[in-house]
């Protein structure tokens, strides 16, 4: 048996692939130390957030040098095909990004304003009496030699429909397709009148399960409000505190369970514990009510 939880997102989509013992075993080609196990046992096969707003995986890392290596940390800014974090670009000899070095701000400025910033950045003049004409030039050359690019983060409201639907192809692929058969497909469903966008992503994400060629069982839209239900008390609460629990529960029913204390350490460190919790927490809900 295996259930696949998925909560919908555009840069964070999670998802969590539950399997009994019998699916565990056969995937994995193991069989589990305790023989005590129930069959009908389930554990963690897969546990991920992907991120639908691009087709690339990987997050560009700082190459600045530390005494043990290269820094890693994720990068903010790019020059001359390097990246680096904030602190190794303030240690190069590149100028960070400035607000009165872009050509939008420059074109607007009089020439008095514009000596100003020659000034401000030592920029050569050889010019004997230079024109406003001049002196964006000479600004404008300035900036692209000696100003680092900033690695601008893709914003979810800016990806469009298709080329979200390609990547769920893409990602999906590589992350089911060798599954062959899952008898549960299980998606938060979105209901709210401002959710239309993802209203659509769930579609995407359904027709994906249709036509993948993996063999699913059964598709089901899943209300949201039934992975606290246990947990919730019945004053209302909101969507941060609710968010929270989430991961608090998470926590204590991986580390409580052998079944899943060796996923403890991937979720305690993981950035997106809130999204991780919810698909998990959907799976749990529906294999104790519906299976």
């Amino acid at each position: 048996m295996k259930i696949l939880s998925i909560d919908v997102g555009i840069k964070n989509l999670a998802f969590c692939l539950l399997c009994n013992k019998e699916d565990y075993d056969i995937s994995y080609n193991i069989v589990c130390n305790n023989n005590n196990i129930p069959n009908d046992s389930y554990f963690i096969k897969k546990w991920n957030v992907v991120d639908l707003s691009t087709s690339e995986e990987v997050v560009k890392k700082c190459c600045g040098k530390e005494k043990k290596g290269h820094c890693s940390k994720p990068a903010k800014y790019t020059k001359n095909n390097q990246c680096f974090c904030i602190k190794h670009a303030k240690k190069e000899k590149y100028v960070l990004p400035s607000s009165d070095l872009k050509t939008s701000y420059i074109n607007k400025q009089k020439l008095q304003k514009l000596i100003d910033i020659v000034t401000k950045y030592k920029i050569l003049v050889t010019i004997e009496k230079p024109k406003k004409a001049d002196l964006i030039s000479l600004i404008t050359d300035f900036a692209k030699e000696n100003c680092y690019e900033e690695l601008v983060k893709t914003n979810a409201s800016d990806v469009d429909l298709i080329t979200i639907g390609k990547n769920i192809k893409l990602k999906f692929d590589a992350l089911f397709l060798k599954e062959t058969n899952i008898d549960h497909v299980i998606i938060e469903n979105q209901i709210s009148p401002i959710a239309n966008r993802m209203k659509t992503i769930q579609g995407q994400i359904v027709q994906y399960f249709i036509m993948s060629g993996i063999n699913v069982a059964n598709i089901e839209f899943i209300s949201a409000s039934n992975k606290l239900k246990e947990f919730e008390s019945a004053e209302k609460t909101e969507y941060k505190d609710r968010k929270k629990l989430g991961i608090v529960k998470t926590q204590e029913t991986i580390e409580h369970n052998e079944n899943f204390s060796n996923m403890l350490n991937y979720f305690n460190t993981h950035k997106k514990k809130d999204d991780l919790a919810d698909s998990f927490l959907q799976g749990l809900w529906f294999i104790k009510y519906r299976i």
